[in-house]
């Protein structure tokens, strides 16, 4: 029996297609792009004002040192308005966002935790209602799946229960019972009260 001594190397991949989601990023794309353009045009516009008044026939220098003042007051109150704006905008964002895949994260861990979770919608605004959807589906199959399963083990097990006579088979028995019992708690069985606390 030979070991292979060398490590498993995984094939370098390189991702060329960077809309994977083309609605929901370039949604976002052009929110942002709209915001930043229009907090630039919006300094732009108030400094070429500022510029224009500093350089009028019969300016001061102590008007022009004025106006240099005015032009740096400006940019850095346009700076923390963008700053405030576009931060606003990324908690928005990543509230529609953040939400869902918090929510799916507690139905994958009780999927993990051997449970079903029941599956509530996602608010109005949230994004990723695709990817939940396909989510939802799945996790209906398989309980679906899994719910067939207890019924064709409680059909096994009645059938089997009087041929049960030596004690390998009464074990046998006694795991597809336990697996049955397992099976029908995660498909029926209450699920965690986690969903609940998620806004």
């Amino acid at each position: 029996m030979s070991v292979d001594s060398q490590p498993s190397t995984r094939p370098h991949v390189v991702r060329r297609k960077y809309l994977v989601d083309t609605g929901f990023q370039l949604r976002y794309i052009l929110r942002l792009a709209v915001l930043g353009a229009g907090g630039v045009l919006l300094v732009g516009v108030l400094a070429w004002r500022i510029h224009l008044s500093a350089v009028e026939p019969g300016a001061t220098p102590e008007s022009l040192a004025a106006s240099g003042q005015t032009l740096l007051w400006l940019a850095g109150v346009g700076a923390l308005g963008m700053a405030g704006v576009l931060a606003l905008f990324g908690l928005l964002l990543t509230h529609r966002v953040a939400g869902p895949i918090h929510v799916m994260g507690l139905y994958i861990a009780t999927l993990a935790a051997g449970r079903y979770p029941r599956m509530r919608p996602l608010r109005k605004k949230d994004e990723l209602r695709g990817f939940f959807d396909r989510l939802s589906e799945a996790v209906d199959r398989i309980r679906e799946r899994e719910a067939e399963e207890v019924r064709l083990l409680s059909e096994v097990i009645t059938a089997l229960e009087p041929l049960a006579t030596t004690l390998e088979s009464q074990a046998a028995l006694s795991i597809l019972t336990s697996l049955q019992a397992r099976k029908r708690q995660a498909t029926e069985g209450p699920t965690s009260g986690a969903l609940k606390s998620v806004a």
